[in-house]
């Protein structure tokens, strides 16, 4: 009875096996997502793992990317939108030129700008003169821009220490009021050469002759040049090129003993100076924005004649160094040494300079 019943029951097993492989499968719907498969769980996460509840592992710290400075990244990576466009440094301003009348005497023009006026005055000194003795004599500067390239201008001597060549009984050092006075014009040719006219005039006091007190007149050409070399070089020269005697004598803008000492040797009937020929130079260093260094040469032909002549003429040989400061940009004061004829030592002395503008 026992094997029967084991018998029958491995059939029906059998038959349910046959009915079951059977049947035809279904397949999957089209279009319908794939279930999604849980991420593995990480190392360690025992729990995670040995949980039957489905839940996600929680999110692992990585910590910060290994190259923060994009130095290890890819060149052959695909690029983001922006990537290709430049990267925009600060940089500092550039420092521009402000126009205008500069403050450095090494870039200054040879003539002001319209409208601007400058006055002037420079004592200058010499210690001791060859039958002079000492002199000193200071001379006012006036100029006035009518255009960029017209300039007026106005000299006046006002005045001078020395001892007046007609008191020849009285050695007496004094002051003397001064009598020369100029007008000049200069022209800008180019922003490096120009053409200066001046006419000069010493006017005469009624005594002062005995035969005439008709003024000395006398002309004055200069074309004065100046070549700028960046921003710290200058050079020119030749302001002060020719001076002609029209009547009596050509009167001085530098130094009045000179116009007393020739006034006394008109009265007397004496030849005096025909003029004089300067071939003259000078120089600009710019070492700083306000301080400038300047130097000057000149070789003169007074009387238009190398030797000695009659009226006093010969080779005269200067030369002047010293220095500008410009305290704001429309002020400027300045100092040289220098010697007016190198043949005198007694020619040394000081010059000094102040000038404003406005």
């Amino acid at each position: 009875m026992t094997v029967r019943r084991v018998v029958q029951l491995l059939v029906c097993l059998v038959a349910t096996f046959a009915v079951a492989m059977a049947q035809p499968k279904k397949a999957p719907a089209k279009g319908a997502p794939a279930p999604a498969k849980d991420p593995a769980p990480a190392a360690g996460s025992g729990s995670a793992a040995g949980s039957g509840s489905g839940e996600a592992p929680p999110p692992v710290d990585e910590g910060p990317p290994p190259d923060m400075e994009g130095k290890d990244e890819n060149p052959g990576a695909p690029k983001l939108p922006g990537d290709d466009e430049p990267k925009v440094e600060a940089k500092a301003p550039e420092k521009k030129r402000t126009s205008g009348y500069p403050m450095e005497e090494a870039l200054r023009p040879i003539t002001l700008p319209a409208n601007m006026a400058e006055v002037a005055i420079g004592p200058r000194a010499q210690v001791d003169i060859d039958g002079v003795g000492y002199a000193g004599s200071d001379t006012l500067r006036a100029r006035y821009g009518i255009t960029r390239q017209a300039q007026l201008g106005l000299n006046y001597v006002l005045g001078g220490i020395y001892d007046d060549p007609k008191t020849v009984s009285s050695d007496k050092v004094g002051f003397h009021p001064g009598k020369a006075i100029e007008l000049q014009f200069t022209y800008l040719i180019k922003d490096f050469i120009g053409v200066k006219l001046g006419v000069p005039v010493w006017i005469y006091k009624p005594g002062d002759m005995a035969d005439s007190n008709a003024p000395a007149f006398g002309l004055n050409i200069g074309v004065p040049l100046k070549f700028r070399f960046g921003d710290k070089f200058a050079l020119g020269g030749l302001d002060d090129l020719l001076s002609i005697k029209l009547t009596q004598f050509a009167p001085s803008l530098e130094h009045e003993y000179l116009n007393a000492y020739r006034a006394a040797l008109t009265d007397t009937n004496t030849a005096t100076s025909a003029g004089f020929i300067r071939f003259s130079a000078y120089g600009v260093y710019q070492r700083s924005p306000k301080l400038a260094l300047i130097g000057r040469f000149g070789v003169q032909l007074e009387d238009f004649a190398t030797t000695q002549t009659t009226a006093g003429g010969g080779l005269v040989t200067s030369m002047r160094v010293g220095l500008e400061y410009t305290v704001r940009k429309y002020l400027d004061l300045g100092i040289s040494l220098g010697l007016e004829d190198f043949d005198d030592i007694g020619t040394f002395g000081p010059s000094t300079l102040l000038a404003f503008r406005i």
